[in-house]
């Protein structure tokens, strides 16, 4: 038999044995299927699992970007839309942020206007560790 602690409607502690406190069952434990484990919502009748954890975002070297972008022979273009825009300009030259999403919209937005592929400008170096 498998057993959960239920708190606030979620599945707080399992258990494989009912566990016992001063000689009797400690309240609060229900009997559960073998298939509900911690972090599970009850809703007093169904379980329900967590949502999975999604994937973390890529993100690609602003460096990377910029010597792809040198590459296409399209950076004067690029400097010349990030300085129009002074927020974009210090998003983009922070000098604490090495990376960007490779998803970002602003990004790309400006590859799409520089008239350049973002799947290609933008692409995450994969490792092959």
């Amino acid at each position: 038999m498998k057993y959960a602690r239920i708190s606030d409607g979620v599945v707080d502690s399992i258990s494989y044995d009912l566990p016992y406190f001063e000689g009797g069952p400690e309240p609060g434990w229900t009997e559960v299927p073998d298939d509900v484990f911690a972090g599970f919502s009850f809703d007093g009748e169904n379980f329900t699992g967590p949502e999975p954890t999604p994937p973390p975002r890529q993100t690609v070297l602003k460096s990377l970007v910029q010597a792809r972008i040198i590459e296409a022979g399209k950076m004067p273009e690029a400097y010349a839309a990030l300085t129009q825009n002074p927020v974009y300009f210090a998003r983009w030259f922070a000098p604490d942020r090495s990376e960007v999403y490779c998803d970002d919209p602003d990004a790309i937005l400006l590859v799409t206007a520089l008239g350049l592929d973002p799947d290609a400008i933008l692409a995450p170096v994969i490792s092959s560790i």
